[in-house]
């Protein structure tokens, strides 16, 4: 008894599992992530050891040997459990299955309830700089939703030792607060807590599996993700409507078991956690998870609407918070899965990737959870033995399709729900997923008419599968159109680089052999943010003796700060150069110092813009312009040497204003924007103004050019790609942020952003944001919706920001994955192969290597 804080009572939940030591769902659950930019093992262990002495739950042993009643006893100190294991001998091919058979090893090596802690943490190295965080705990004393919340104030307390700062927790709560709210509700209504599985009606039997040989205790997942622009609408219906999404979820589920032949009066499992009187602060961690019922009667007539709402208002009323004490129909589970939401942001931000949780024990034969995120996903775990893949891969497309016609059609009739576009057949299923799972996924895709799945006959008892897919309609009808891909640079100037250029000519020459369209030289004046681009006719120039094909455009002149006899003369000798390649875009400025160049012209720069421009035009046609000589005698002046095209390519800059894109239209000019500081959907209607005001003018709105400027990087491995972008392009934007402070004090504005953690944090913010919802940053198949959005909203071309800080090698090697990106854009067949890839991939993780053919 030496060492102790506190000795107390165990909950029921806990009693249960203490009797039960030898069961699946005692033994450890794992969470684990990777690393590839180094792991410092000093501050990990620091924060490790921050976290145990924060909650008293992780420094509790359990004793109950010779006691007439098991104790809990919180230890007032505890060393972390920190091992190690060196992987770099092996060979790269060896280290994937040599992790999983540790992670299988882990869930299966006993911790000793008496010895505190009962969480343990092992750090594999494949590399000095990369490897593999392992961190395992009892299910005594943590169930997975505290789990996640734990590793989510590890990651703070971690990132914290790396700055040599405080991580700003608040105090926590011991786990006896929750020992006692049992004791004072059970004095007033005593409530068993069952953990197992409660014995009610079997499942389908159309869903079981006709054998079960083979299948062991596996336990196998699939998705199913909804588009984003589907997700938007459903979180926006949520919020309009106050509904929850585990209700809607549940209404979902609940249709889908009555389709099926289930009846009107339904009860499944629900999977209940820390009660809410003790969860506002999110400061109390430990063991809280029980199985509840919950019913719901299915109406037969009646608004979706009307019905969901009922149900909130029923669920809302119902309590929760206790535990089961009757049958769970079927054994299936729903609950809001948080993993992704809680940790994948804090994960990233330290450069951790891959994060994956690995319960040990399901604690019924399917548990059905939902994730927010810019995709709302629908994840599948269940029981390979009792539960047949290719009936979960059905449900899966089932359920997401309810999902989306409750929340996005909610004033129809409960009547007219969508069925089930399938009959549920039994299958052989072994321990991975076969054809007839690929089959029954890919059936599901909107562009797939008809599908077979075989093994592949040229690679005898490799696992790979071959799927013969016949489209809904020819490839080549199923889009409106291929936008074309160009490079935007906008470099910081950096004092200490030795060959300031070099990626730009190696990048405009990339880009000149791969087909793509365009590349586009900015001009920045007197600031490090762009600071490598003063004369973009300059910069062109050199471009134009070095490539052969490419459209060489500056992006963006600023016409007010020259003379446009002088932008006439450069850009006309540029076209020459590049025998007719010769392109600009042109804006009025906003930088109040750039206007050192031309002061008389700030105050009325949009008017100069437009005048300028009808001059310089005018001069590229071959007409004259009216000028004062030196002696103050007005001459009219002509410009050499004669340009090659007859008509000078013109983009007229657009950051936003509706009025510029209009005023684009009137003058038959084509429109150079970004996603900087606009939406995707705000583009689209931007662009239709463009198009209207082309017709009203009388020039054809089909043939101005609408070019997005928008951040990219194209990669292998998506978190990869977030390690490798997140910090230059967060400090990009911080930097961006930091030229609006420009603007504002040279503008006398009163306006206090001196503080530096507001920057840091708005950057930090800015860069989730933009990522997620304005950039094309990622793998070539992840980017293409992005790619297919904007194409939708009318753009014309991408114009792809390279430049904003990634290391050059590094940004050369992505060119390399967004020609790829490009590849796919052009190939409608390749594309949809690529697309139906990735949907089975999504769906079925961990497959065997799938080929497609169209």
């Amino acid at each position: 008894m030496k060492n102790v804080q506190d000795v107390y009572r165990l909950s029921p939940v806990q009693r249960e599992l203490l009797s039960r030591l030898e069961a699946p769902e005692a033994r450890p659950s794992c969470l684990h992530w990777s690393f590839r930019q180094g792991l410092d093992e000093t501050a990990l262990e620091s924060a490790l050891r921050q976290l145990l002495a924060r909650h008293t739950v992780l420094r509790t042993g359990f004793f109950w040997q010779g006691m007439p009643e098991p104790k809990q006893v919180v230890r007032e100190q505890v060393e972390p459990k920190l091992e190690r294991l060196d992987l770099s001998k092996l060979a790269e091919a060896e280290r994937p299955a040599r992790l999983a058979a540790f992670l299988a090893q882990e869930r299966r090596r006993a911790m000793n309830p008496s010895a505190a802690p009962l969480l343990r943490v092992t750090v594999l190295r494949t590399s000095p700089e990369a490897g593999t965080v392992v961190l395992c705990w009892h299910p005594l004393i943590l169930d997975d939703a505290s789990a996640l919340r734990c590793v989510q104030e590890l990651f703070l307390l971690y990132g914290s030792a790396l700055e040599g700062e405080a991580p700003g927790l608040g105090s926590s709560r011991p786990y006896r607060d929750y020992v006692a709210w049992l004791e004072r509700r059970d004095a007033v209504q005593p409530v068993r807590a069952p953990l197992t599985e409660a014995r009610g009606p079997e499942l389908p039997r159309a869903w079981q599996p006709s054998s079960r040989e083979g299948a062991g205790d596996e336990r196998l997942v699939q998705r199913f993700l909804l588009e984003p622009a589907v997700t938007g609408q459903v979180q926006a219906f949520l919020r309009q409507h106050s509904v929850d999404l585990g209700t809607l979820l549940q209404a979902a589920w609940a249709v889908l078991l009555h389709q099926q032949g289930q009846g009107d009066d339904l009860v499944f499992g629900v999977l209940t956690g820390c009660p809410a009187p003790l969860a506002s602060d999110g400061a109390l961690l430990g063991r809280f998870a029980t199985l509840a019922p919950r019913r719901i009667q299915v109406a037969r007539t009646g608004s979706r609407l009307t019905w969901l709402r009922g149900l909130q208002a029923g669920l809302a009323d119902a309590r929760l918070d206790e535990p089961a004490s009757s049958p769970v129909h079927v054994g299936s589970v729903l609950t809001t899965d948080s993993e992704d939401a809680l940790l994948k942001p804090s994960a990233r931000r330290l450069g951790f990737h891959g994060l994956s949780l690995l319960p040990s024990w399901l604690p019924a034969p399917l548990v059905i959870s939902a994730t927010q995120g810019p995709r709302l996903a629908l994840r599948f775990q269940y029981d390979a033995g009792r539960l047949d893949s290719t009936v979960v891969a059905r449900l899966a497309g089932h359920l997401g399709t309810l999902v989306e016609a409750l929340a996005l059609h909610p004033e129809r009739e409960l009547s007219v729900l969508p069925g089930a576009s399938w009959a549920a057949t039994s299958l052989t299923v072994g321990n991975t997923f076969g054809p007839r799972e690929v089959e029954a996924v890919l059936a599901q895709h909107p562009s797939v008419a008809s599908v077979t799945v075989a093994p592949d006959s040229s690679a005898p008892g490799s696992g790979r599968l071959v799927a013969r897919v016949v489209p809904a309609r020819p490839v080549a009808e199923a889009r409106r159109g291929k936008p074309g891909f160009s490079l935007f640079f906008f470099a910081n100037e950096d004092a200490r680089a030795s060959n300031k250029y070099r990626l730009y000519l190696d990048s405009a020459r990339l880009a000149d052999r791969n087909g793509f369209t365009a590349v586009w030289t900015p001009e920045r004046h007197f600031d490090e943010h762009g600071g490598l681009y003063p004369n973009p006719s300059v910069l062109t120039a050199a471009l134009a003796t070095i490539t052969e094909r490419i459209g060489l455009r500056a992006g963006s002149v600023v016409l007010p700060l020259h003379h446009p006899l002088r932008v006439a003369e450069d850009w006309s000798t540029i076209d020459n150069l590049s025998n007719g390649r010769a392109g600009i875009a042109v804006t009025s400025g906003w930088m109040p110092q750039d206007f050192a160049l031309a002061p008389d012209h700030f105050a009325q720069k949009r008017d100069v813009l437009f005048q300028s421009l009808a001059k310089v035009r005018e001069l590229w046609r071959g007409g004259t312009v009216p000028c004062p000589d030196g002696t103050g005698r007005e001459v009219p002046l002509r410009t050499f040497p004669r340009p090659i095209q007859p008509e000078l390519p013109v983009w007229l800059t657009c950051p936003g204003n509706p009025e510029l894109f209009e005023k684009a239209g009137e003058l038959g000019v084509n429109v150079l924007t970004s996603l900087a500081s606009q939406s995707v959907e705000e583009v689209r209607e931007k662009l239709a103004l463009y198009r209207a005001a082309r017709a009203r003018a009388g020039h054809d709105p089909a043939t101005g050019i609408a070019t997005v400027m928008l951040h990219t990087y194209v990669g292998r491995d998506a978190d990869a790609v977030l390690d490798l972008v997140r910090e230059p392009l967060t400090h990009y934007l911080r930097t961006h942020l930091k030229l609006q402070e420009a603007r504002v004090r040279a503008l006398d504005l009163n306006v206090d952003i001196n503080d530096p953690k507001w920057l840091d944090s708005l950057a930090r913010f800015a860069f989730e944001l933009h990522y997620r919802t304005s950039a094309l940053i990622g793998t070539p198949t992840s980017c293409l919706p992005m790619v297919e959005r904007l194409t939708e909203a009318g753009a014309d071309e991408l114009a792809c920001f390279i430049d904003f800080g990634v290391e050059g090698s590094a940004v050369l090697e992505g060119l390399a994955h967004l020609v790829e990106l490009k590849a796919l854009v052009d190939d409608d067949a390749l594309r949809m192969r690529r697309v139906l890839a990735a949907y089975v991939d999504e769906r079925l993780p961990g497959l065997p290597p799938l080929s497609i053919e169209t």
